[in-house]
C-alpha cells in the first residue's frame, strides 16, 4: 500500500483552497482569543498542545484525546492526537470507531510530502521545475537517499491510520492533521487517494490550524466525511432481524450492538424509494484503503424478512465501465443461467434525503478532481499522477450461497465448479460478456447444492471474432487464479476466454490442496510455489508470477503423484474421476503453453525460436482451438460427472467458519483493477510493483505443519518484449 500510495499523493493544494473547498466556514466568526501553544515540537507535549486548544475554546464540541501511548484494545496504531465530537465520557484511550480526526506529529526533517514531491520531479514526471521548497538538486538527490527507509516508515503509518479509520467507521472520507516541527499540512482522505496542503506554520503562526479545527467544529457529520446511509438499529428492528441472522452458520452469536441498517438505492426505481437491510459485520471484505475497498454482507432485507447478500463497495466511474447492476439485468436478460437473483443496485446518495430527485447527488471521490490539467488551473500538482475516479455503489443478491470451500464431496465440488463454468459459457455466447475473475471466492454453492458463478463488476463486453488488444497494461483477476500468460504478461495480451477457463483448473486444484489431504502430507511449500509465486523485474518494476505454475502443469509441485495422495479417503481409496478431471485439464494446459521458459529472461533469438516452435507443434494448436469456448472443458468434466464415483464421503477438511470465506478476507488481497480505455492510463499503469498475497494455507488439523517456501526472484537486464507475449 506504500508503493500504492505514491501515486495517489495529490498536492500540495493551495491552503486557502483546501479551506474552501473541503472545510465550509463556519457558522460563527473563530474567537480572536490569542492561542499560546508551547514554543517546542508537540512530540511528547501533546497534554500542553491539547491544554492550549482547550483554553481557547476554539472548538467547544471536540474532545482531544493524547493517545501517543494509549491504544484502542484490538488495534496496534496510535496517532499522537485522536480527536472525537460530543460526549464522550471518560474516553481516555484511542477508540478508531469514534474518532473524527487525528494528528500526527514527526520531526522537523520528515516532511513525507516534499520528499515524495521531489521523487516524482526526478523520475522525470513533473516538468515544472519551480519546488515548494528552496533546494538544490543534489541536496534532494542525497537526502531522499539517506531518507528513503524513514520516508516509507511514515507513509506506512499514515495510511495505517487512514485504513483503522475507515475499515472501523462508514465512511465516504475523512480528514487529518500532519505536524512536523513548527510546520504542518492538512489532508483529506478517500478511496481515490490523499490530498494534502502546501506547508503552513503552525506554531508561531497559527492562524491555518486555528481556522480548521474552527470550522471542522461546526461541520455536520455528512461534512466530516461519515456515511448517512448506514444508521443504527431500533429496538424494534433488531427484535425482528436477530432471529433470522442467527440461524445463517457464523453469524449465530450477533448481538444487536452488532447491527447496521443500511439504504440501498435502486438506480431502476422510478420513485427515489430505498429499501433497508440490517446486517451484522461483514463476512468478507477486501481490505485496501484505495481503490473498490468492498464488503459482503449477510442481511435481513426488511421488506420481505428474507436473507439476502449485500455487496457494498465503490465502482470504477470511467467512460466504458458498466455498473455491475446493468450487467446482471443484461445476463438475466439472456437466461443465463447459475447466476444470483438481483435485487436493488444503485449509486449511494450522499445522504437519505436527496434521492426525490432523478438527478440526486452520489458519494463520490474527489481527489481525481486534483490531478494537473493540461493548460488547466491545477498546475501545483506535480507528476503525472493517475488517479481513478469512483462512486460509491450497492447491490442485493437474493440467491445465497456458501463457500466453496464448504463442499460436502469431491463430486460436488466438481459438480458446483461445472455450473460455474456453464454460467461463464451461456454469459459469453448469449450476451458477449467475459468474467474475468474466476476466482475460489467467486464461486458458491446455492443450497440445492449447485454453483453459482458472481462477482460480474470486472467482467467485459466483448466482441466476439475481433482481435482485441488490452485496454490496460495490468491484470483483472485474483492472484492465486489468474493465468500464466496474464501474471506473466498483462501488456500485450488481452483477457480472453482461455484465461477464465484456466483460472478454473486452478480453482479446482486450489481447493483440492486446501480443503482435502486426510493423510496430512505437508504441500504448503507446493501451494505457495503455485499460487503465490511471483517476480519483481528491475527494468519495468512490475510483479510477475506463473512460473509455479508452469513447473506444475509439467508435473512438478502438486504433482499427479501428490493429487493422488490429496485425494485418498482415510482407507486409502483413491478418487479416480476427480483425478482423471484434475489430470486432463492439467494435460489440457501444459499443451498449451509448450515450450514456453519457466525463465521470464531469454534472448532475442530464443524467443524467436520458441515462438517457431509454438506455431509448428499440432499439439499447440489443438489447445488453443479447444480453449476458445468451454465447450471442451465442460466435456471433459460432464464425462466424469456421469461415471460412477465410487466415493462420496471425501467432503472438505477446510475447518474455516463457513460464515466467513477466508478467500475473500482481509488477508487476502484481490489484485482488481480497472479497465480503461486504451488512450487512457490509470494508477496500475505506473504503480509501482505490488505483491500478490498470500494464500490461504490447509488448517492445521490438515497439515502437520507449515514451512514457508521461497520464490527465486529475477532480475531483468533488458526491456525485451517477453515470450509470455508470444502466448495468443
Amino acid at each position: 500500500m506504500t508503493f500504492d500510495a505514491c501515486e495517489r499523493f495529490v498536492g500540495p493544494v493551495p491552503v486557502n483552497e483546501f479551506l474552501k473547498e473541503f472545510v465550509s466556514g463556519a457558522q460563527e466568526r473563530r474567537p480572536t482569543n490569542e492561542i499560546l501553544f508551547p514554543h517546542s515540537s508537540i512530540s511528547q507535549r501533546e497534554d500542553e498542545f491539547i491544554q492550549a486548544i482547550e483554553v481557547s475554546g476554539i472548538c467547544p464540541k471536540l474532545k482531544f484525546i493524547n493517545t501517543t501511548s494509549r491504544r484502542d484494545k484490538s488495534r496496534r496504531s496510535k496517532p499522537n492526537i485522536s480527536i472525537y465530537s460530543g460526549c464522550t465520557g471518560n474516553l481516555q484511550s484511542l477508540n478508531w470507531k469514534l474518532a473524527d480526526l487525528w494528528i500526527v506529529n514527526k520531526s522537523e526533517n520528515e516532511d513525507i510530502f516534499r520528499f515524495l514531491r521531489e521523487m516524482k520531479r526526478m523520475k522525470g514526471e513533473d516538468k515544472d521545475k519551480g519546488k515548494e521548497d528552496d533546494l538544490k538538486e543534489d541536496e534532494v538527490e542525497d537526502e531522499l537517499e539517506s531518507r528513503m527507509d524513514t520516508i516509507y516508515r511514515i507513509c506506512r503509518q499514515l495510511i495505517g491510520y487512514a485504513l483503522e479509520l475507515h475499515q472501523s467507521q462508514f465512511r465516504v472520507f475523512s480528514f487529518s492533521i500532519f505536524l512536523f516541527g513548527q510546520r504542518g499540512r492538512l489532508l483529506r482522505w478517500d478511496r481515490s487517494g490523499v490530498i494534502y496542503t502546501e506547508s503552513f506554520e503552525w506554531l508561531t503562526q497559527p492562524d491555518t490550524l486555528l481556522e480548521f479545527i474552527w470550522r471542522f467544529n461546526f461541520l455536520s457529520n455528512v461534512e466530516r466525511g461519515h456515511d448517512s446511509t448506514v444508521t443504527p438499529v431500533t429496538d424494534d428492528e433488531a427484535e425482528v432481524a436477530l432471529p433470522k441472522l442467527k440461524r445463517y452458520p457464523g453469524l449465530e452469536n450477533t448481538k444487536k450492538a452488532d447491527l447496521r441498517r443500511f439504504l440501498v438505492h435502486d438506480d431502476r426505481s422510478a420513485d427515489g424509494d430505498l429499501r433497508g437491510y440490517i446486517t451484522p459485520g461483514a463476512v468478507w471484505d477486501t481490505g485496501g484503503l484505495f481503490g473498490r475497498s468492498t464488503f459482503g454482507y449477510i442481511a435481513f432485507d426488511v421488506a420481505s424478512t428474507n436473507l439476502v447478500y449485500l455487496k457494498d463497495f465503490w465502482r470504477t466511474d470511467l467512460p466504458g465501465i458498466q455498473k455491475e447492476g446493468d450487467i446482471y439485468h443484461k445476463l438475466h436478460d439472456a437466461q443465463v443461467p447459475n447466476i444470483p437473483r438481483l435485487g436493488p443496485a444503485g449509486d449511494v446518495p450522499v445522504s437519505p434525503e436527496c434521492t426525490a430527485t432523478a438527478s440526486f447527488a452520489t458519494q463520490r471521490t474527489r481527489t481525481q478532481d486534483y490531478l494537473r490539467i493540461p493548460d488547466g488551473e491545477h498546475e501545483w500538482c506535480p507528476g503525472q499522477l493517475h488517479v481513478d475516479p469512483y462512486v460509491h455503489y450497492r447491490l442485493v443478491l437474493e440467491t445465497l450461497g456458501k463457500p466453496l470451500s464448504a463442499f460436502k464431496s469431491t463430486r460436488q465440488l466438481c459438480e458446483v465448479i461445472r455450473d460455474a463454468i456453464v454460467a461463464h459459457s451461456a454469459a459469453y455466447e448469449r450476451a458477449q460478456i467475459l468474467h474475468r475473475d474466476v476466482s475460489a471466492g467467486n464461486i458458491l454453492i446455492t443450497e440445492e447444492g449447485t454453483g453459482m458463478l458472481i462477482d460480474w463488476d470486472l467482467s467485459k463486453q466483448v466482441h466476439k471474432g475481433v482481435e482485441e488488444g488490452p485496454r490496460q497494461h495490468s491484470r483483472t483477476g485474483t492472484w492465486q487464479f489468474i493465468s500464466i500468460s496474464r501474471l506473466r504478461e498483462p501488456r500485450y495480451t488481452a483477457h480472453e476466454v482461455s484465461d477464465d477457463l484456466e483460472s478454473f483448473f486452478w480453482v479446482l486444484l486450489y481447493q483440492i490442496a486446501r480443503c482435502r489431504n486426510i493423510l496430512k502430507i505437508d504441500v504448503s511449500n507446493d501451494m505457495q510455489e503455485v499460487f503465490d509465486d511471483y517476480t519483481k523485474l528491475s527494468h519495468d518494476r512490475l510483479v510477475r508470477g506463473g512460473r509455479g505454475k508452469l513447473i506444475c502443469l509439467i508435473g512438478g509441485n502438486l504433482s499427479p503423484r501428490i493429487v493422488k495422495d490429496l485425494l485418498r479417503t482415510a482407507e486409502g481409496l483413491i478418487n479416480v474421476p476427480c483425478t482423471k478431471i484434475i489430470e486432463e485439464l492439467r494435460s489440457l494446459f501444459h499443451d498449451y503453453y509448450l515450450h514456453v521458459e519457466t525463465q521470464f529472461e531469454t534472448s532475442t533469438q530464443t524467443q524467436i525460436d520458441i515462438e517457431e516452435m509454438r506455431r509448428d507443434d499440432s499439439r499447440v494448436k489443438e489447445a488453443q482451438e479447444k480453449l476458445c469456448s468451454s465447450e471442451f472443458v465442460l466435456s471433459i468434466m460432464n464425462k466424469y460427472l456421469a461415471s460412477k464415483w465410487d466415493i462420496e464421503d471425501d467432503g472438505s477438511l477446510d475447518k474455516t467458519d463457513m460464515g466467513h470465506d477466508a478467500s475473500k478476507s482481509r488477508y487476502r488481497r484481490k489484485r482488481k483493477t480497472e479497465d480503461v480505455n486504451s488512450g487512457e492510463k490509470n494508477s496500475d499503469q505506473v504503480r509501482w510493483g505490488r505483491l500478490p498475497p498470500s494464500s490461504i494455507q490447509p488448517s492445521s488439523d490438515v497439515v502437520s505443519s507449515r514451512i514457508k517456501g521461497t520464490s527465486k526472484t529475477l532480475y531483468s537486464k533488458s526491456s525485451q518484449k517477453p515470450v509470455s507475449s508470444l502466448l495468443k
